[in-house]
């Protein structure tokens, strides 16, 4: 069965993000130096085949919907990371120096990605590391293009032409402002976050983590109701201390230690997730191998 998202062209996200600056059809055209015509076009094909409305369109003005700015932090970064690839590529081989370029879900940073790659660097200081934040759907059609040697995500990995090797699980937990009530209890039920405000991230972000988060609501009785979504994990917790709202996290979030913010474990126990390593099948390169030997170590002292 064809997937819509396999179908859309590079040049669509390029159309898409000149019209989400602009937010004028001409302007976008002109600065894209095509047609306006044209740009309508594949900006209509593009809304065909994501199956949503990207734009909201009247006489005076052009806005992005809902969907469409979710689209658009998404296609803004898969620009970015490419045109990175392609600078990457062409600095290597100008200068001739390793590189290896892995790409990370956001939590990544949570499970020791700092320390990591600074140990990384003072192993492999002839081999230049470029590193780029990505979902799950992202970090595998990389690999399949080979714009990424590696990718660290949480499961599911279906794909038959993609090896996962996991390394660490975990259980979640609550993450409250230090005055709200529930962070005098030593354990919350989640049950009674049932009316408070949820700050989350986009399910296609880390699926397996939000399909998570929403059984156990669903089990507790409830639906989060959500007042702000990010896929920025910092800027989440800082929102929790700042009194915005709650979230359910899984264990790592505790490691940013952001002032302000209680963490308490759930009164039930949680299914545990699991993240690792995405790669090619194969072989892989001694500084690779390196990379995944100091995150598999990583993960076994934080046990």
């Amino acid at each position: 069965m064809a997937n819509p998202a396999r179908d859309i062209e590079f040049r669509q996200l390029r159309y898409f993000v000149a019209l989400a600056e602009e937010l004028h059809f001409g302007q976008a055209a002109s600065r894209l130096r095509i047609a306006q015509p044209s740009l309508s076009r594949q900006i209509q094909r593009l809304e065909q085949q994501i199956g949503s409305a990207l734009f909201r369109r009247t006489r005076k003005q052009v806005q992005l919907t809902a969907v469409g700015q979710i689209f658009f932090e998404q296609a803004k970064r898969t620009i970015e990371q490419h045109e990175r690839a392609v600078e990457s590529a062409r600095s290597a081989a100008s200068q001739q120096v390793n590189v290896l370029t892995i790409g990370f879900e956001p939590c990544a940073a949570f499970h020791g990605l700092p320390k990591i790659l600074q140990q990384f660097s003072a192993f492999h200081p002839d081999t230049r590391l470029v590193s780029d934040q990505l979902t799950a759907p992202q970090q595998k059609e990389a690999l399949r293009r080979g714009q990424i040697d590696a990718g660290f995500l949480h499961p599911p990995v279906d794909e038959p032409d993609l090896v996962f090797e996991p390394v660490m699980e975990e259980a979640f937990l609550a993450a409250l402002p230090a005055t709200h009530p529930l962070a005098r209890r030593r354990k919350v039920v989640l049950s009674e976050l049932a009316s408070e405000p949820f700050i989350l991230f986009p399910r296609e972000v880390a699926p397996a983590c939000f399909d998570i988060i929403y059984q156990l609501c669903r089990e507790a009785g409830f639906v989060p109701s959500v007042q702000h979504l990010t896929s920025d994990l910092n800027l989440c917790l800082t929102l929790v201390a700042s009194g915005v709202g709650v979230t359910v996290a899984p264990d790592c979030a505790r490691e940013r230690r952001i002032g302000g913010v209680a963490y308490r474990p759930l009164s039930k126990a949680t299914p545990r997730v699991e993240s690792g390593f995405v790669r090619r099948p194969g072989s892989i390169s001694p500084a690779l191998e390196l990379l995944l030997k100091l995150w598999r170590s990583y993960a076994g002292n934080c046990r």
